[in-house]
């Protein structure tokens, strides 16, 4: 299993971050492997989603599991070489929202083998990404 978790202040009020994170399709603004999601349902919790990991292509449903107002969403994938489950987690700082996602990751069968590598890219990529929707929510 791989953990990661990042974390960054983003200067905007906390309801402002988790409405554009609640709102998946924003993923392909900030979200480097992301290439392309659609919504599923009218309850907008089930998204499907197009990935790209370098070493594998996904097209899956990506599915919030749960979500608290302003505090907390969890959402995961399931495809037939791994899950993944992220945690995006929001507090409020004064006027500010700190946000820290957090992602576990289990590789199957022969991407399993990937392991090290996948470990090493994915903290540096979350970590990008979450730099990106910084400087989206604060410009």
């Amino acid at each position: 299993m791989i953990e990661t978790k990042v974390d960054t202040l983003i200067k905007k009020p906390i309801n402002e971050v988790f409405a554009y994170v609640r709102d998946m399709t924003n993923q392909t603004a900030y979200n480097q492997s992301i290439h392309a999601v659609e919504v599923k349902n009218t309850e907008a919790t089930e998204y499907k989603i197009q990935i790209d990991l370098g070493i594998f292509k996904l097209n899956e449903i990506y599915k919030i599991e749960d979500i608290i107002e302003n505090q907390v969403i969890v959402a995961s994938c399931t495809a037939n070489g791994m899950k993944f489950t992220d945690r995006y987690e929001f507090i409020q700082e004064g006027n500010h929202c700190r946000l820290t996602i957090s992602d576990k990751m289990e590789l199957k069968g022969l991407f399993k083998l990937s392991e090290g590598l996948v470990k090493m890219n994915l903290k540096t990529q979350m970590t990008e990404n979450l730099n990106r929707l910084k400087t989206i929510l604060e410009s």
